[in-house]
């Protein structure tokens, strides 16, 4: 397994055409926000060459893996990392802190606030 597979983005409640912040949320074994970046292009694509494409010298997977990928709707995410934060933010200060509720499964919008906290969390 890729590090990227255990990996959710959780971004910013921004506007669709707006350029959103988000956090790295470990799922398998940190089960932590760990990294923060700025998502510089979000699609949802179902075709390989298109993918590849758009993410060329951008990503872990083999083209292969795209190709496997692309046999249903893929979310593409191109994001520069900013850093990864000083302190995790676990999934139990996510929903004490945080007001995070519920479990994270995928991409999640997150409330300008509640990222705030995750960032105050995280000693920053």
């Amino acid at each position: 397994n890729h590090p990227s597979h255990t990996r959710h983005a959780t971004h910013r409640d921004q506007p669709p055409t707006s350029i959103a912040g988000f956090g790295f949320y470990r799922t398998l074994d940190e089960k932590a926000v760990t990294s923060i970046g700025v998502v510089d292009k979000f699609k949802v694509l179902q075709d390989a060459a298109e993918i590849a494409s758009l993410v060329s010298r951008r990503t872990v997977y083999s083209q292969a893996e795209i190709e496997a990928m692309a046999a249903t709707q893929t979310k593409v995410i191109l994001f520069r990392l900013v850093e990864h934060l000083p302190q995790q933010v676990s999934y139990t200060q996510l929903q004490r802190d945080c007001d995070i509720a519920g479990p994270i499964q995928s991409i999640r919008r997150v409330q300008d606030a509640q990222f705030t906290k995750i960032l105050n969390s995280a000693g920053r």
